[in-house]
Order: C-alpha cells, then structure tokens, then sequence
C-alpha cells in the first residue's frame, strides 16, 4: 500500500485529502506536516502529525504538498533529500520557485499543477483544439476566473495555465485577456470565451465541491509514486 505524506495537513485541502485517501483504499496517509496542529488532528491514529517536514516526509512514499508558495522551494528539498516522489498543487508560486521544482524533478519525480482537476485538463485540450481552429480569424479571447474571497492570486494558477494552453497553440499571436471574481465562498469557475463579431463561443468549468481536487490529488499521487525523475502534470496522469 502506497504510504501518502500531506504537507498542510491542518488545511481546508490537507483535510480533504486525507478524507480521499481513506475513501480510495489502494493508499494510506501516514503523515502530515503543518505549523499550526489542531489538538484534534494532532491525535489522529496511526499517522505522524508534526510540524517537522522532514519528519513526515521520511516516512512517506510521496508527499502532497498544499501548503504556501514561499514554503514550496523548501519542500522540495526535503523530498530531494529523501528521495521521495513530490505533488505540488500550490497556487500562486513564482518563475523561480517552478525552477526549482524543474531542478528537483531531475532527482526525483515531480508534479506541479495549478488544478488538480482531471477534467480540467481535459478542458485545457477543448481550448487547445477551439484556438487552433479559429486562430487564423479575427477572434478576441477571455479567460474569467472566479474564486473564494479568500484567494489571494489573482488571476489564479488555473486561469493562467488555460492562457497557456491558447498561447501554446497560436504561438502568442493572439494573447488573452483576463478578469477575475474574489466573492463568498466560491470553489472554483473558470471560462474561456473566444468572441468574434456577433458570436461568442463560451468554454466553462466549474467545480463545486473540494473534494474534486482532492481526489485528483491523490490519483495524481497514486501515478507519481511509480513514475521516474522528471517533471510532470495531470497530462500526464491522463496520457494526454
């Protein structure tokens, strides 16, 4: 049985990871890692709660890390230094902290995704295939994100990757534009509109329950544990 470390494991996402490894049976939590441990969660059975990284991530076969973007650079380092399969679904992270996720990948297997969604990667491709057969047209396109109001970045991780995925297939020709929603409690909508003159083709994902990402992560860890070193993301998971 593959042995799951969660790093943020005192969080909304730790939390509801660690439900979706329970429910999938194949797989166990064995630790989680957080600053700040609620006295309850601190005495969960059979799993090694701690705010030591290293403690939890040594006893793992791959860790998932939903912590912060300026603890990601640290975390994978400490799975470096074990050797140990890493998930990254952090959001918000930096040129150079992906950098340093693509250096680590050349010692251990790495997946860095910004949605850990399965059908939004295959979202991603429908807005691949709608770029590339009106790219030679005149067609404006805008990616909407709306998220919780206590989402910092903005636009989120998800918008930006689907602006990669319509940059990537028209060679930045047509960049997109972006606006984004900070409301209530909002899990997760996103839209790509590719708007033409008296016509508009509307794209949309929506997520409303946590545990969709949740669930992604742990398939997305089940696939990672196996895989060599290099750098991957829920393509891959998909064989996209």
């Amino acid at each position: 049985m593959i042995k799951i470390g969660i790093l943020g494991y005192g969080g909304r996402m730790g939390q509801a990871i660690a439900q979706a490894i329970a429910e999938n049976g194949t797989c166990k939590v064995v630790g989680g890692a957080d600053k700040h441990i609620k006295p309850e969660l601190a005495k969960a059975e059979g799993i090694l709660v701690s705010s030591n990284i290293d403690e939890v991530v040594a006893i793992s076969d791959v860790v998932i890390d939903f912590t912060l973007a300026d603890a990601v650079s640290i975390n994978v380092q400490s799975a470096v230094k074990h050797k140990k399969a890493y998930v990254c679904g952090v959001t918000g992270i930096s040129a150079e902290q992906i950098e340093a996720l693509k250096q680590a990948s050349k010692t251990i297997p790495v997946l860095y995704t910004a949605n850990m969604s399965l059908s939004l990667a295959a979202m991603k491709q429908i807005v691949k295939l709608a770029t590339k057969l009106l790219g030679n047209y005149d067609y404006d396109i805008a990616i909407l994100d709306e998220h919780h109001r206590m989402k910092k970045d903005a636009p989120s991780g998800t918008a930006k990757a689907l602006g990669d995925a319509v940059t990537e297939t028209n060679g930045g020709k047509k960049q997109p534009t972006y606006s984004a929603t900070r409301a209530g409690y909002i899990v997760g909508n996103h839209e790509v509109a590719f708007v033409g003159n008296g016509e508009v083709i509307r794209l949309h994902h929506s997520v409303t329950d946590r545990g969709v990402f949740a669930r992604g992560a742990v398939q997305a860890a089940l696939w990672l544990s196996g895989q060599k070193p290099g750098f991957y993301n829920m393509d891959d998971v998909l064989k996209i």
